[in-house]
């Protein structure tokens, strides 16, 4: 993919995500599609970003694409990883086997800001979530309880 693809493809994904930015007043949010992975030797997901991005010392908002920059998520959750001042030394440094060097953030670490559930609704308060796969059986009830509101929100509004 050139890097003329890349960036018409993240223009395109960061289009659902414009409402939330204009509405909460970032104009120029730093938004950066990742994958999230299972590093080697690791027990949950974590996204990587290039010591560049996280040197603009600015929040970072993403979401979960595929190495084709097509989004993994049916949802389309925004995510945020708050800005941290010691990022070199908490996040840990890998490199690619081309040699270049970037820092993990375990995906725990990242902050839920909103999905297509709940983008008609007010704006809340970012949670942390859980590793997906480690999540307990009240954590998704309540997940799907959530959805099944804000479905049946928008179904009443809707007559």
């Amino acid at each position: 993919m050139t890097p003329q693809e890349r960036k018409a493809k993240v223009q395109e994904l960061r289009k659902e995500h414009e409402n939330y930015f204009q509405t909460v007043g970032i104009i120029n949010a730093l938004y950066i599609p990742k994958m999230a992975y299972r590093p080697s030797g690791k027990d949950e997901l974590h996204v990587s970003f290039f010591p560049s991005e996280l040197q603009k010392g600015r929040d970072i908002y993403t979401e979960f694409v595929s190495i084709d920059y097509d989004s993994e998520d049916p949802k389309r959750t925004l995510y945020l990883l708050k800005h941290n001042a010691h990022w070199a030394e908490e996040y840990e440094t890998v490199t690619s086997s081309s040699g270049f060097e970037r820092h993990i953030v375990p995906v725990s670490e990242l902050k839920v800001i909103n999905d297509v559930t709940d983008r008609s609704s007010p704006i809340k308060e970012p949670e942390f979530i859980k590793d997906p796969e480690k999540r307990e059986i009240v954590d998704v009830l309540i997940g799907i309880e959530r959805a099944l509101l804000s479905i049946n929100k928008k179904l009443i509004n809707r007559n």
